[in-house]
This record gives C-alpha cells, structure tokens and sequence, in this order.
C-alpha cells in the first residue's frame, strides 16, 4: 500500500509524536509499504530518511526548527534570569498572550497553507490508498480536511495523540471564543473519517460518549516505546547519592512539579544528611517560576537538564535509583514516559492529582509508590513512605521490563496500524457529507 502521514512533528524533533511516528512510518516501509510524511520544518525539502520519503515544510508563522538536545545542565539556581532577560520577558508578554487569546486551531496555525499546498500536490502525483493524520497538534487533521476533498481518493485514519475541544488543558486555543467551532470541526473531522486510533480506553470511552455516531470507527493503539536500548549494561554508581529522575515535560496545569517540590523539601527537612539529587530531563515550559521558587537547601539538589538525545535519557533512567511520574490532570491521557519507565528496570514513584489517573492502570503491578497530590503538601506519614521508598527502593524483576518492551514495540505497534487499515478494508468510501455528528 501507498501511505501519506501528515503530522506537524517528525524526527529529528524531540517529542512523543515524532518518536511514534517516525518508528511507525519505518517500521511500515519495512514491512512493504510506501510511506511519505509531510511534517513541519524550518526549512522546505524533501529528502530519504529510513526509506520514507519526507517532504518537510515551513511553519509561516513560527518558523520552526528541529528540537536539538541542550547539552548543558543548570541547577534550580539559575533558573531565574537576569534584569535584562526579564525585562524582554515582559516586553514580549503581552504580545505572546494576544497570540494564545486569537490564534487557531492551536500553536501550529502558521503550517496549514504550506502544508495543505504539499500535500495537495502529493495527492495529485502519487495513488495513495490511506492517509494518516496525526495530533498534537490538531493543525496536522486540519491540513487532511482541507486536503482531501471529494469522494474519491484514498481513506483517511485519523490518529488522536490528545483530544482537541474535549481538553480543557492546556487548552490548544482559546475555548471561550472556539469552544464551539471547536466542537464543530472535530465533530467534521469524525464524520469525514474512515478509521480512527487513540491510545487509551478513557480517550475512546470520552469520544464515544460526545460523538456516538463515531463508536465502530474508533480503535486503541497503545502508546509506542521508543527509547533505545543503551549499547551496554548500565553499572551500578558507587557514588553513594540517591538520584531521583524525571523525564518528561511540564506544563504547569497539567504536569507540575510544585508537589514534586515539595516532597523534596519534605524529605531534606526530614533526613538533612540524605544525599538526595532530583533531576529534570525534558522541556520545562511554563514551570521554571516554580522550580526556581522553592528554598535554597532544595535548590541545591535540583538539576535542569533540559531537552537530551534519547540515548542520553535511557541512560539517565536506567542510572536512577527512583523514577518519578507526575500524572497528567486528565482522565483521557497517558504519558509514553510511563511506559519507557517500566523499561528501565526502576522502581517509580507516582503522583497523581485525580482519581482516575490512566498512570495507576498502566503501571498495574509495578514495584510502584503511588501518592495523591495535595496542595498542602506531603503530610508527615506520606514523608515517611517516601524516605522508606527512596533509601530502600524495591528490585525490579528483568523479566518485568522485557515484557513491557514486547508488549509496546515498534513492531507490535506498527502491525496495530496496519490491523486497523485492514479491518476497514470492506468500508464504504469516505464520503463528502457536510452533516455533522449532533
């Protein structure tokens, strides 16, 4: 089969979309495929990358460039800037809000002309039979809408990374003045759709209660482990500090690290002399204010290392004694860290902010701490657990990860996209209707 993927993130980009699909669309041209991806870029050109041929594309109005590892590291000290830095901060503010207040459907809006215009071109060219689009953000099922036009033409799968007008937050826009264009656009974008994948029960739990008519479409494909397996067996550090690491990205009401925080604080009051160091690897967004407000002694042991090479981060996970997982205040998203976690043979302390947190059903049996978040911070019990947890971390049994990696590979998950493709075969074309689901 000829498959086209339009997704607004690709390899060499350094998020969960891009590592999923870029070991999807190779894992599919070895199984016999053509596959291409038109992806945001900030450059265009076209080139071979594993066999996939990728048509890249510039984003007007945000120019975007490929996510390169930091290389550096900072302790919680330096995050704050100086005067200088701050006041640009502040300069560029007011536009960057009126940015978020007007723009649609999300941050990538800047991509849809070049990218509809790319991929037009390609479905003049090329008999595709499928065409994926993919999220976050929402801009790459946009960029298929306006694209495929008419009855006719190849199928169109539409995989959801995070729903779009069903997310409070972060929000993708502003709800106030989108919700219900929102509700619309996404409503078209289920109608319009031959096939489409979610990555969990609650996601597609969500979609089927606000768009029943959707139900025999819908379909879980799991999230995909994509860190690499390090060239050798990691040795145990003799360095005799107890390393917590978090890999990932915060988003301030999503994912932060204010209890996290506080929990550090807890446990350096608790047990001064315990040498204790938490480590961030991944984007911070919005949270550096709250990394940098906590007090000097927690300061002192926390280390920002910013966006890392996979391999980089498969180290710093298999060299931890304690992984930890800050759950998403969503019901319908897992973060795929959750499943690179379980990989790396440590055990993971858990913090969860609602009841029904996807991470606690992953995780099942798990050598696993689980503790709910409070904005009080960590009651004097909970500082127990934790300092019994992290000086007497449970073992983790190598069979445990092995199954993990089989269960989430890239072969496995490939052959699920490959079984939704097959399974609507037999379905009637996708139709133009303009009717929407009610």
């Amino acid at each position: 089969m000829k498959i086209l993927v339009i997704t607004y993130c690709f390899p060499p980009d350094l998020n969960p979309r891009a590592f999923r699909w870029g070991a999807v669309a190779e894992a599919l041209r070895r199984q016999g495929h053509v596959v291409d991806v038109v992806c945001a870029s900030g450059h265009a050109g076209a080139e071979t990358q594993d066999g996939v041929g990728v048509h890249r594309v510039p984003d007007w109005l945000s120019a975007v460039k490929p996510q390169e590892p930091q290389g550096t590291q900072a302790t919680a000290t330096q995050i704050p800037r100086g005067a200088p830095a701050a006041l640009k901060q502040r300069l560029r503010e007011p536009l960057r809000q009126l940015w978020r207040l007007l723009r649609w459907p999300d941050y990538a809006m800047g991509w849809v002309i070049p990218a509809v215009r790319a991929a037009r071109r390609l479905l003049r060219n090329e008999r595709y039979d499928w065409v994926i689009t993919v999220s976050h953000p929402f801009t790459g099922h946009w960029v298929g809408m306006l694209a495929l036009k008419g009855p006719a033409g190849p199928r169109w799968l539409v995989d959801i990374g995070d729903p779009f007008h069903l997310m409070p937050d972060p929000a993708p826009n502003n709800q106030t003045l989108y919700g219900r264009l929102n509700r619309w656009v996404e409503a078209r974008l289920l109608a319009r759709a031959d096939a489409v994948s979610v990555t969990t029960d609650t996601t597609r739990a969500l979609y089927e209660a606000h768009f029943p008519a959707a139900v025999s479409k819908i379909r879980v494909i799991p999230p995909l482990l994509s860190l690499p397996r390090l060239p050798e067996p990691v040795a145990p550090r003799s360095d005799g500090i107890i390393r917590l690491v978090f890999a990932g990205t915060l988003y301030r009401n999503l994912r932060s690290p204010k209890f996290l925080i506080a929990c550090l604080e807890g446990l350096i009051a608790a047990a001064p002399a315990l040498p204790l160091e938490l480590h961030f690897y991944g984007a911070v967004n919005d949270c550096g204010p709250d990394l940098g407000a906590c007090s000097v002694q927690a300061k002192a042991r926390i280390h920002i290392h910013g966006l890392v090479g996979r391999e980089v981060a498969a180290r710093a996970m298999a060299e931890a004694d304690v992984l930890v997982n800050i759950g998403n205040k969503s019901e319908s998203q897992l973060a795929s860290k959750v499943v690179e976690y379980m990989t790396s043979g440590r055990p993971i302390l858990n913090l969860t902010s609602i009841d029904l947190d996807t991470s606690g059903e992953a995780l099942g049996d798990y050598p696993t701490l689980t503790i709910r978040e409070s904005s009080a911070g960590p009651e004097p019990q909970v500082v127990d657990q934790l300092l019994e947890f992290v000086r007497n971390p449970p073992i983790v049994a190598p069979e445990y990860a092995e199954r993990v990696r089989e269960s989430f590979s890239t072969g496995r998950i490939a052959g699920m996209y490959e079984s939704v493709i097959q399974d609507f075969r037999e379905v009637s074309r996708r139709h133009d209707s303009d009717e929407p689901f009610r």
